[in-house]
């Protein structure tokens, strides 16, 4: 699913929107089509929180479910404290909410060229030698030359987040930690993580310095299934998907394990 890049228009539209409205409209398509009453799904990152929502909320329309460095625990990161990870996390708390509630008011959405300064100034001097350093290294290589200009315009393709959704997300996830203590609530419902009872499949990399893997690992200990499993991938955020080690195991690895479950 592509949420595509809200405009103004969007600013009032709140996760309860994107998980019990979009999200949810989706896979009842799905149903509808192809006739089946269960589907397996697979979440990235902020969509893996969209799809452990929906799981725990809709369990009877969910087969399997496989997460990829997702946040669930969003004040894991205070258990390895580990050196340069989690600052996102350390910033978010460090906010007064009412000035998360000026910075929306000012914007409207929540800009992606605000976050992408501060996934910037996470690793302030990898950002700053990059274009001096990287780039020279791989400018005769031209595989390796494409592959550096893909990153970058990823890495440039920052969506706005929706007002109110981000309030939530900042507010009810990254500072008050609602989702690991059953407290976030969605339509007026409560997401119980216990109710998750089908096939949990957890993919973390280890060197996240984004959403470091103890953020991740918090789920095993609060779903209701005793077939979850996690897969510890090399690599950092975004090296799960490009890294040429975690390439040839991420694919494959997800398969056989949906394959397992078919």
């Amino acid at each position: 699913m592509d949420w595509c890049n809200p405009s103004r228009a969007d600013r009032w539209l709140t996760l309860d929107d994107y998980i019990d409205g979009y999200l949810a409209d989706c896979i009842a398509a799905i149903h509808e089509r192809h006739g089946i009453d269960k589907v397996s799904l697979l979440g990235i990152c902020e969509g893996g929180v969209f799809t452990t929502c929906y799981a725990a909320l809709h369990p009877e329309a969910v087969k399997s479910m496989v997460l990829t460095i997702t946040p669930i625990d969003f004040h894991g990161d205070t258990v390895e404290n580990r050196l340069g990870h989690g600052f996102i996390n350390l910033w978010t708390r460090s906010l007064p909410p009412e000035d998360i509630d000026r910075l929306i008011d000012a914007y409207g959405n929540l800009p992606g060229e605000f976050m992408g300064s501060v996934f910037s100034q996470m690793t302030p001097m990898r950002t700053l030698m990059k274009y001096n350093l990287d780039l020279l290294e791989v400018v005769d290589d031209e595989k390796k030359f494409l592959n550096f200009l893909r990153m970058e315009k990823w890495i440039a393709d920052r969506p706005h987040h929706p007002g109110e959704a981000a309030k939530q997300w900042l507010k009810d996830l990254y500072q008050d930690n609602k989702l690991i203590n059953g407290k976030f609530v969605i339509n007026g419902r409560p997401v119980d993580l216990g109710n998750i009872t089908m096939p949990v499949l957890n993919v973390f990399a280890k060197d996240d310095h984004i959403i470091p893997p103890a953020t991740s690992q918090a789920l095993g200990a609060k779903v209701g299934t005793r077939d979850y499993s996690e897969l510890a991938l090399p690599g950092g955020h975004v090296g799960v998907f490009v890294g040429g080690k975690s390439q040839a195991l991420l694919g494959s690895g997800i398969a056989n394990w949906l394959a397992e479950r078919s």
